[in-house]
């Protein structure tokens, strides 16, 4: 007959402690894809430049298919061109297909409008007002630079608030391949005095109109709102 022991019950203790804050190492893929993303927005890698899988694997220290998954990533978000004798691009925009992507800017900035004003408390507005009145300094300055950071700083501020990720992410992307042909072409978008008192103007009546909550109001300024720049006739020799 087989003998058991038997031990003493054990009380199950919950602990105390947790791990901190820690971040999942990324795998190489996403390193390789996230690397060459921020090159291709800093403009370190050109528009129309060839890009070789086994130069970017040598640089990593790798073998070939993280690097293609990478490409592929970047290919699907029309950052690279990858063509019929599977040579690698890096994806060119003109000045027509920029114009095309301000559409659907303005399209979905309406739309995140419409609910980041459902979203936004007293403090939210307050703080978005302390931020017009900082492009106001820049307006005044007339520095241009200062003066399109702090604008898509306001931009990307109420998109922040309209509780899509996936609209936020998608209106940001859309602004990163925008700011791709402005380096491209070294194209300062208020150095035109015209584009940068319209755009001043609309930021002073969207905030005016934020305060208000007047959603109608907002709808019909944006229509008009995005493509200030373009008011500005470039060269076509830059329009490549």
């Amino acid at each position: 007959m087989p003998k058991y022991i038997l031990y003493p019950a054990v009380e199950i203790m919950k602990m105390d402690w947790k791990p901190s804050d820690f971040q999942v190492p990324a795998t190489l893929s996403e390193t390789i894809y996230q690397s060459l993303k921020k090159a291709l927005i800093e403009g370190q890698i050109k528009p129309g430049q060839r890009l070789q899988e086994k130069e970017i694997a040598a640089l990593f220290n790798t073998s070939s298919t993280p690097v293609r998954e990478a490409f592929f990533r970047l290919a699907a978000e029309k950052y690279l061109v990858i063509n019929a004798r599977k040579e690698v691009l890096v994806q060119d925009t003109t000045l027509q297909e920029v114009r095309e992507l301000y559409e659907i800017v303005r399209a979905l900035d309406i739309l995140a409008l419409g609910k980041a004003l459902a979203l936004m408390s007293d403090e939210d507005v307050r703080e978005l007002g302390a931020m017009t009145a900082e492009l106001g300094r820049f307006h005044d300055a007339d520095d241009h630079q200062s003066y399109l950071e702090q604008n898509l700083r306001i931009h990307d501020t109420i998109w922040h608030h309209c509780g899509s990720r996936a609209l936020y992410e998608t209106l940001s992307e859309l602004m990163l391949k925008i700011a791709i042909y402005r380096r491209k072409t070294d194209f300062s978008p208020f150095a035109d005095p015209p584009a940068l008192e319209k755009s001043y103007r609309d930021h002073r009546e969207i905030f005016r109109l934020i305060e208000r909550r007047d959603m109608a109001g907002l709808e019909k300024l944006i229509e008009a709102h995005w493509g200030e720049e373009f008011i500005v006739d470039i060269p076509a020799d830059r329009d490549t």
